[in-house]
């Protein structure tokens, strides 16, 4: 494993300082995940922030009882469990490392405290994870409309659902 990362190289924490960025650094722990692995498993704890340094992940949703959806293949650098930092810390998604992964945690409840203190770092750190969010659901909100428009113009009904399911599921990305 290699020493602490370099954040600037990371998306959502491109428009922090050094300064901020350092603040941050001094809080990463190191993690390393084997292929095959589950960094989060859907509907479990998401009580990290994982920066990814190196690997590659793959995201997963569960659309029916036995049947798993491909949403993203997703490459260092980036980071993954933010969507626990703002909600309920339970993982929407399963994220498995598809190759070995290296990377860096921070604690949920360490940045909620920066935020609790009115950390300018935490605080640009969340802007920009809920504008990646809400980028991803708008393409998402996007997709849904045309999906259900295409169905609304479908003379037959009898794959609907599988259509819809699969469209949803290929074009939302991280």
């Amino acid at each position: 494993m290699r020493g602490t990362p370099d954040l600037s190289s990371v998306p959502v924490f491109k428009h922090l300082d050094a300064e901020e960025r350092a603040e941050f650094e001094a809080l990463l722990e190191p993690a390393y995940f084997d292929a095959g692995q589950a960094i989060f498993r859907e509907e479990g704890p998401e009580e990290r922030l994982y920066v990814i340094t190196s690997g590659t992940v793959e995201v997963h949703k569960r659309v029916l009882r036995k049947r798993r959806q491909h949403l993203a293949t997703v490459r260092a650098p980036t980071v993954v469990g933010e969507m626990g930092l703002l909600t309920e810390p339970r993982a929407a998604a399963t994220v498995e490392a598809v190759t070995p992964v290296e990377a860096h945690g921070i604690d949920r409840d360490r940045l909620l405290e920066m935020l609790d203190d009115d950390s300018p770092a935490a605080c640009k750190l969340v802007y920009e994870i809920g504008r990646t969010l809400a980028q991803r659901m708008a393409k998402t909100d996007g997709t849904v409309a045309e999906v259900i428009a295409r169905l609304e113009d479908a003379q037959t009904g009898a794959g609907d659902a599988d259509v819809f399911r699969d469209r949803l599921a290929r074009d939302w990305s991280l």
